[in-house]
């Protein structure tokens, strides 16, 4: 989903006059927090005892970041309400996020047997005990490459990095309202 919200911000701000070179004069602060939280998530796997301190440390920094560019409304709001339903979701299911039964037969054998077994850190899949399943991995995102499950917020994360990206490229073809971030 956050592959799809970059490519599409790219695209739009490419097409509409933006330029990455305009990064410095965009007002956003800290922007390597987010890098640092992905990079945090992506170690998941080499370092799953460390798990539980990985994801709430990788939420921790997404949270000081839409902190520090609360003054980018949209991108604060959107980024700041994915990134609290997809913590609320996973804090309240043992730092996991809940897969629905309806995603995982959308996956393949492997990817069915490596999530009963406990293979995918971060992911379980849902039962009866689960908490906040409306805000889990149910919604099947069918694109190719990069396609899968998204969660709510998942979606709205990827509404804030759009904004954020097209504030950073700053294009000059696009309504205020869609490039004050």
């Amino acid at each position: 989903m956050l592959t799809v919200a970059v490519l599409c911000s790219l695209a739009v701000g490419w097409c509409t006059g933006g330029r990455l070179s305009r990064f410095e004069r965009a007002g956003v602060r800290a922007l390597l927090l987010p890098v640092a939280a992905l990079l945090l998530q992506g170690a998941l796997p080499l370092l799953p005892s460390l798990a539980t301190l990985l994801v709430a440390l990788s939420y921790l920094l997404l949270l000081l970041f839409v902190f520090l560019n609360r003054h980018l409304h949209k991108t604060a709001i959107f980024a700041g309400l994915g990134g609290f339903c997809n913590a609320l979701v996973i804090f309240s299911n043992h730092f996991r996020m809940p897969v629905s039964s309806r995603a995982l037969s959308q996956l393949s054998p492997e990817g069915v047997s490596s999530l009963l077994n406990g293979d995918i850190p971060m992911y379980c899949l849902a039962g009866p005990d689960t908490r906040f399943l409306f805000l889990g991995d149910i919604l099947h995102c069918p694109l190719p490459l990069i396609g899968g499950f998204a969660s709510l917020g998942d979606i709205l994360l990827a509404i804030g990095v759009f904004f954020c990206i097209l504030k950073l490229m700053g294009p000059v073809r696009l309504p205020g309202w869609m490039v004050s971030g």
